[in-house]
């Protein structure tokens, strides 16, 4: 659909509707894929399931981070945007970061019920995935913020987006009191090590 409205897309266009279907796959090879779905999807006795299941009150923390993408994304729909990647731009930032806080916000509570601490040494991977979430939630409160004083949405707007993002942060930061001390590598490094020869200067 988007490619027929793209006169660039017009040789695409065209040769969909002159693509043959492809011919059903042979018997047996219907028999392996289905006996491989099966075996995804019913884990062996005794067999921990890939993912375990979120308990219902970090549920109740990635439906919110949903419902903020999804009310979001609908409004932004009836917004026109000067530019998608400026930094100071408080749409572009919103638009940026609506998505990454829900991906974000879903591995880190998966990945902290998944963990095995007897299985790593290192600093827990959710712990980094909730950090991102938070920067994203930080930036975009102050990007909503920044939207009501150039006047280019009302107060009445944008609360309920800034209020999801409120509700979100908090949550956030009780089920991952570690998430901001985590160090991203190549982005926290330089902070780390500024702090450590700020403590050997001091010794």
């Amino acid at each position: 659909m988007d490619a027929s409205f793209d006169p660039g897309m017009k040789a695409l266009v065209e040769l969909h509707g002159a693509v043959e279907p492809s011919p059903p796959p042979p018997p047996w090879l219907e028999e392996l894929l289905r006996d491989m779905d099966e075996a995804i999807h019913k884990p062996e006795e005794n067999e921990e399931p890939l993912e375990r299941p979120l308990p219902p009150e970090h549920l109740e923390i990635e439906e919110r981070a949903h419902r903020y993408l999804a009310c979001l994304h609908a409004w932004l729909q009836t917004r026109t945007f000067v530019s998608n990647n400026d930094p100071a731009d408080p749409q572009a930032v919103v638009r940026r970061f609506h998505t990454l806080i829900s991906a974000k916000v879903h591995r880190a509570l998966q990945g902290l019920a998944d963990d095995r601490p007897e299985d790593r040494d290192w600093p827990p991977d959710y712990d980094g995935s909730a950090k991102v979430a938070l920067l994203g939630i930080d930036r975009s409160h102050a990007a909503w913020l920044e939207f009501v004083e150039r006047g280019m949405a009302t107060e009445e707007d944008v609360a309920p987006f800034i209020a999801d993002l409120v509700w979100l942060g908090e949550a956030l930061e009780r089920v991952f009191p570690d998430a901001r001390a985590f160090v991203r590598p190549g982005l926290d490094e330089p902070d780390e090590v500024s702090r450590l020869l700020a403590s050997e200067n001091r010794a």
